[in-house]
């Protein structure tokens, strides 16, 4: 499980995707570990085998490829543009993004199938935590950054800061959150015990 994506994970792997994960299993009687890791070390893990799956994952093509997922997610997660507190940018959606922009991004992180049609046309800065998003807007390093907007919200007050920092945009857009579970092992019914788990709980 991935350490930096708070409140859905802490620096322990704690918090609300663990929580729905631990009593989904727990209605199936599914006895599970958890390993906190940094995410991109985290889906690696998964894709060869060394876990079961990693979380907090969405489901689109480039993780498709790579990993089995179930039909049930544990969670939804809407993901906003940000920009620096004066900025005069406002994007309506990642097409209207021009080239030529810098995006501050999280490694290994997923933004949806429709920015990865775009995503080319971008200088890409990713970094490894939100925390860090957030001060490369604030020192205006970046022109635009997308964050989850729970994590955005949570870091910022972490941080002592007021969420007037940074400036909330439109929704880039809303993420289904999965487990991915690896294709390097016996995952199947895994799968199956996982789904049949978030539908008794919600």
């Amino acid at each position: 499980m991935e350490d930096s994506w708070p409140p859905y994970a802490d620096e322990q792997g704690n918090g609300l995707s663990k929580d729905i994960i631990q009593k989904a299993f727990d209605s199936v009687n599914v006895k599970v570990e958890f390993v906190a890791v940094p995410y991109a070390r985290a889906l690696r893990m998964a894709e060869f085998g060394k876990v079961h799956g990693a979380f907090n994952v969405t489901k689109q093509k480039s993780t498709t490829d790579k990993f089995y997922f179930g039909e049930v997610p544990i969670l939804q997660a809407p993901a906003s543009y940000y920009y620096p507190a004066a900025s005069k940018l406002n994007f309506t959606s990642v097409a209207d993004i021009p080239k030529g922009t810098t995006i501050a991004l999280i490694i290994g992180y997923e933004y949806g199938n429709v920015y990865e049609i775009y995503r080319s046309r971008f200088d890409e800065v990713r970094v490894s935590n939100q925390k860090q998003i957030i001060q490369l807007l604030i020192r205006n390093r970046v022109d635009v950054a997308i964050m989850f907007d729970e994590v955005a919200k949570y870091k910022l007050a972490e941080m002592g800061l007021s969420v007037n920092a940074i400036k909330k945009g439109h929704i880039n857009h809303i993420s289904n959150i999965f487990v991915a579970f690896s294709k390097k092992k016996n995952t199947k019914n895994l799968i199956k015990k996982l789904d049949e788990g978030l539908l008794k709980i919600k």
